[in-house]
């Protein structure tokens, strides 16, 4: 798919804006509950050579961004070809598009050197799948 560059601006600021609101409002959730869910969205100690390094919390926050941008422009190159087919539905393709980061929670948890919320967790794991489908289900709206 090709993107003229008022689409590709578009697009940024769609990802920036939902990944900086997912972000706040994951932030505020975790003040208010204590499960460490920001702490997590923004945990790569696992990660080889990545982790080793002492980050701060905005690079580590820009991070985050960076991955929001890859999950808007792969909703959009894929939502792109499909409008074609006045039938499908993009708000189910949101809700696919957002389930890997949904299920990010288990992985990033288990593996997760700093404590952050256990994979068990189901309040943590509650709060993170539906700040993750509000996150998902606005990419529709916005787009």
């Amino acid at each position: 798919m090709k993107m003229n560059g008022r689409t590709f601006h578009k697009v940024t600021l769609i990802g920036l804006i939902n990944g900086l609101l997912l972000g706040w409002i994951m932030k505020w959730v975790e003040m208010l509950s204590g499960k460490q869910v920001y702490k997590l969205l923004l945990n790569v100690d696992f990660l080889p050579l990545i982790g080793a390094v002492s980050w701060s919390e905005e690079s580590l926050f820009f991070f985050h961004l960076l991955f929001s941008l890859a999950i808007t422009y792969s909703y959009v190159y894929i939502l792109h070809p499909l409008k074609a087919f006045r039938k499908w539905n993009k708000y189910a393709l949101a809700f696919i598009t957002i389930i890997p980061a949904i299920m990010l929670y288990f992985p990033l948890s288990a593996l997760s050197k700093t404590e952050v919320v256990l994979p068990s967790d189901l309040t943590a794991f509650f709060l993170w799948t539906i700040l993750h489908l509000f996150y998902g289900l606005s990419l529709p709206k916005a787009i």
